[in-house]
């Protein structure tokens, strides 16, 4: 386990709000250097602290304003078959393998309940393997 000190702690609130503030925009923040930045975050994505920076999407602006999280039962033996297939559906954005009652819980958005339904009844659903799926609309 890696130790933080408070400024690579804060280092990581900013970049978690914000991935793509320069170095320059972090350094004012601290007093630092750009270069003494760079070193911490160079030194966080080495250690695998930070594994990635990414967007925050706004699916509405994308004509896909209903989101959910859906929790699937699978048969034991074919978990890891429902993942793999679930990476092939478009309206999904993330999925999990979790322990507890379901096995599997999914985000998605699409464009509307109708369309919720159907990837949920329809599609989700036929796959081999699934033995229930419960989809949850995310209010906010």
């Amino acid at each position: 386990m890696m130790e933080l000190d408070e400024v690579d702690k804060r280092i990581l609130e900013l970049l978690r709000e914000n991935s793509r503030l320069s170095f320059s925009e972090i350094a004012r923040q601290f007093g630092f250097s750009d270069v003494a930045i760079r070193k911490r975050i160079d030194k966080l994505v080495e250690r695998g602290v930070v594994k990635k920076f990414t967007c925050e999407i706004d699916y509405s602006k994308l004509g896909k304003p209903v989101s959910a999280f859906i929790f699937i039962k699978t048969r034991a033996d074919r978990t890891n078959d429902v993942m793999e297939t679930l990476k092939e559906f478009q309206d999904i954005q993330e999925i999990y393998q979790v322990m507890g009652e379901y096995d599997i819980i999914a985000r998605a958005n699409v464009s509307s309940i109708d369309a919720l339904k159907e990837l949920t009844d329809e599609k989700m659903a036929n796959i081999h393997g699934v033995m229930e799926v419960k989809p949850n609309i995310i209010f906010q």
